[in-house]
């Protein structure tokens, strides 16, 4: 299950490179692909509680649209060993699988079931050769929600899209159990460690520039995903999150418009007038067209791909 949240409700969806906008939805659904601009060319997913699971399906639509794409790290990732694993930076060994398997994984082992990084110059010849890159560019320890501390996250700056992932498994939980980095957790939201995690909290982090909009640059695309959402409950807490994502955009976006005509204006009679200065949902949306506005993509998901164990299982075909 898919959706986007538009308009205050949610739309399923089918595909969800449509819904972030690599392609357009009749691509997805079998029409002629469009030239798209090079920036869409690489996806880097941050956050916690789905990364692995989004970058699986994403490589999974990639190959089903034929659309050649190499899924990696910019940090540390699981992998698993077969014929589509390319452990080395070697452009012509990713060209021999790519053409023999359609996708390919890649990174260099540092044990049996992780693996690191390869060289930003080799991501870079693979886009030369207008490959795709799919890359989680975050850790989080197997916890369904995260704040990066500095350093994190690790975004190419190639990247045209960003995708944040928060698990919502981890709504009603106390902080300290269920995020990674909690210390930088407690300090967005201005809370202790052992308060429930909120709906409204994941608002917070997923919009914060020191949450999951870090290191998000002009140019880039940003998107949420709320992940899990396969039960009642955890659907309430992605209306409720999605809801007040669009609250504190709106607020943000009036706020900006307010203080720059206000520079411009500066008297009191405009600043009296300003300040009851609302933006309708249409107008947000027509100023979010530029990175400096930044509303974004909202997406809700459960059962995204089959469970994935690669120590013991292969890639689902």
């Amino acid at each position: 299950m898919l959706k986007e949240w538009i308009d205050g409700k949610w739309v399923e969806r089918e595909s969800l490179l449509a819904s972030l906008g690599p392609v357009e939805s009749s691509v997805a659904f079998g029409g002629k692909p469009e030239k798209k601009p090079e920036k869409n060319r690489v996806i880097s997913i941050v956050g916690a509680g789905g990364k692995t699971t989004c970058l699986r399906r994403l490589q999974m639509e990639c190959k089903k649209l034929g659309i050649q794409a190499a899924a990696g790290t910019t940090t540390h990732i699981r992998y698993e060993k077969n014929t589509g694993f390319l452990d080395r930076p070697d452009l012509q060994a990713a060209r021999e699988m790519l053409k023999k398997t359609g996708t390919l994984w890649m990174g260099e082992p540092v044990s049996d079931w992780k693996c690191k990084a390869l060289p930003d110059r080799f991501y870079r010849e693979l886009l030369s050769e207008g490959i795709w890159l799919l890359l989680e560019a975050d850790g989080a320890r197997e916890k369904p929600v995260k704040a990066p501390r500095e350093g994190e996250p690790v975004i190419l700056p190639e990247t045209g899209l960003v995708l944040c992932v928060y698990g919502l498994d981890a709504v009603g939980q106390p902080i300290k159990e269920v995020c990674c980095r909690v210390e930088q957790v407690c300090a967005i939201l201005e809370k202790q460690e052992t308060a429930r995690l909120t709906a409204a909290d994941l608002a917070k982090l997923a919009i914060s520039p020191q949450g999951g909009r870090k290191g998000v640059q002009p140019g880039m695309c940003y998107a949420v995903l709320f992940n899990k959402a396969d039960t009642p409950e955890r659907e309430a807490a992605a209306w409720e999150a999605a809801r007040q994502i669009r609250t504190l955009e709106k607020k943000l976006i009036n706020a900006k418009y307010f203080k720059e005509t206000f520079m411009r204006n500066p008297t009191g009679e405009v600043e009296i007038s300003l300040a009851k200065k609302q933006f309708s949902d249409r107008e947000m949306r027509e100023k979010s067209g530029s990175a400096e506005w930044g509303e974004c993509v909202i997406l809700t998901a459960s059962h995204l791909m089959p469970p994935w164990n690669p120590q013991i299982t292969g890639e689902a075909k």
